[in-house]
């Protein structure tokens, strides 16, 4: 369970406002605790309760709950009907920052 102590360890250090230490396993952990609490921010925002969000999308209000938190990360289908949920639509960027982009989905 070293994953998880690790885990539990970044998450007490951001809950402190410390910094981390760079390890790959704090880089997944910090950008995991960002999808979440961007996720939080857009529903608060909305004035949206995690069991209105988690019911809408067809998924338990405790797995919201983890995923805000940084606990665990959403399929692309689950983000899809978060989203929808939420009435916004996501666009996610991966890869090279510097690269040039190409739109997978265009036609």
């Amino acid at each position: 369970m070293a994953g998880h102590s690790t885990w539990d360890t970044l998450k007490a250090k951001r809950l402190r406002g410390e910094a981390a230490q760079e390890h790959p396993e704090y880089t997944q952990a910090v950008r995991d605790i960002d999808l979440g609490n961007k996720l939080r921010e857009i529903r608060t925002s909305r004035n949206l309760t995690q069991a209105e969000v988690a019911k809408n999308a067809g998924i338990t209000q405790p797995a919201l709950s983890r995923i805000e938190l940084g606990g665990g990360v959403p399929t692309l289908d689950m983000l899809d009907r978060i989203g929808r949920a939420m009435g916004v639509r996501f666009v996610i960027s991966v890869g090279d920052s510097q690269a040039d982009p190409i739109d997978l989905l265009a036609g």
